[in-house]
């Protein structure tokens, strides 16, 4: 059997760790893009039909990168 040994060791850098590593990606499944991200008609809806509070949601958050599509798209066609 094979096994594995971590040590960590935390006054060990080697570098920065890049924020981009701490990035978010937009699932195009259920709800998150039509009446999550795009709902033209909304009334927090910008004139490209992109919800503003959704916008300074995902701001406070501080994500540094939202990858779009992203995830894992076909594990949920039907």
């Amino acid at each position: 059997m094979l096994s594995a040994r971590l040590i960590l060791d935390k006054d060990y850098v080697i570098s920065q760790v890049d924020k981009r590593l701490y990035g978010s990606f937009v699932e195009h499944l259920g709800r998150c893009v039509y009446t999550g991200i795009y709902e033209p008609g909304h009334p927090m809806a910008d004139e490209q039909g992109f919800r503003r509070d959704t916008l300074a949601l995902v701001r406070r958050l501080n994500v540094p990168v939202v990858r779009y599509p992203g995830g894992n798209y076909v594990s949920g066609f039907r």
